[in-house]
């Protein structure tokens, strides 16, 4: 898609007219103005592709629109689509259709870039990711750290307590090219939970993840976001869980199957100890020994329990 320098910025669309602009103007405004943004849509049946379409008319030197010929029918699959299509692209920064980007974003991503390439070097898998501001439709703060507010640890990064819980939200994270490459040898998506938990899991194990501990955006929360941002600690989050327990155990029962994936496909990659935490984690119930051995990587007293409970 752009040279190597320019910071390639993909958006995976689907029915977002109500919030693209404010999206697309933010990115506009940005203080480092060396970036280029691709745009796909998946198929979208209310004015999205008009809004996109004029967009690229108006500035056919920043913004382009991508077309796959495909449906995805969910972003894990687009922005995975996207990423291995943008081969010209060292960087690429995701971004979702209906956040709002502070103007320095792309400025501080691009100094945390110089410097883990400078420290680990361009060819080990990177990802940087940063804090955001959890918001409501309006753009109201919920709260002034998307981290504090799902009581994310963001102190170190293990493969092993990232499959048991993410802490990476596509619309805020960057990823190289040799990262991309490595995160899509699977065979199969259907086992990855998300895009962005995969690359996280991946980074992890294989090359380096870098949080820049600033809220650069708005994480705008709609009804219908297709993840959101989750109130991790209050009661009506305690309660919600307690009301659904065996949502809540499927939801583990995906995590695993995720590791499976992940198991699979980096099999000739893994040590010992991986290969250990790995197939007690698959296992249908991995029981209290496991979990007594490896609890200290799950962050959080109601996660833990959950967890020992139910998987």
């Amino acid at each position: 898609m752009q040279e190597q320098s320019v910071i390639e910025i993909l958006m995976a669309t689907y029915n977002g007219a109500a919030f693209l602009g404010e999206q697309v103007d933010s990115i506009l405004a940005q203080t480092d103005g060396g970036w280029h943004l691709t745009i796909s849509d998946d198929g979208s049946d209310d004015n999205t592709a008009d809004l996109i379409d004029a967009y690229v008319k108006k500035y056919p030197q920043k913004i382009s629109r991508y077309c796959s010929g495909k449906r995805f029918g969910n972003a894990k699959d687009h922005f995975l689509h996207l990423m291995k299509e943008a081969s010209g692209a060292q960087w690429m920064l995701l971004c979702d259709q209906d956040d709002v980007w502070l103007p320095n974003k792309t400025e501080q991503f691009r100094t945390a870039i110089r410097k883990a390439e400078a420290q680990y070097g361009a060819d080990r898998p990177l990802l940087i990711f940063c804090d955001q501001i959890p918001a409501d439709e309006k753009l109201k703060p919920l709260d002034d750290s998307l981290a504090h507010y799902q009581k994310q640890y963001t102190k170190s990064f293990d493969f092993r307590s990232i499959l048991m819980q993410n802490v990476v939200t596509g619309g805020a994270m960057a990823v190289n090219r040799p990262l991309v490459k490595m995160a899509c040898a699977y065979e199969k998506s259907t086992r990855m939970l998300m895009h962005d938990w995969w690359m996280a899991a991946v980074a992890a194990r294989f090359g380096t993840i870098v949080y820049i501990d600033e809220p650069l955006g708005y994480y705008r929360q709609h009804e219908n976001n297709a993840v959101g941002a989750k109130h991790v600690g209050s009661a009506s989050y305690f309660r919600s869980k307690l009301a659904s327990l065996k949502e809540v155990r499927a939801t583990i029962t995906r995590k695993k199957s995720q590791a499976e994936l992940f198991r699979r496909t980096y099999k000739d990659r893994l040590n010992a100890g991986d290969r250990a935490f790995l197939q007690g984690f698959t296992k249908s119930r991995s029981g209290l020994f496991f979990y007594l051995k490896y609890g200290k990587l799950i962050h959080g007293l109601e996660r833990k329990l959950g967890m020992m409970l139910l998987g």
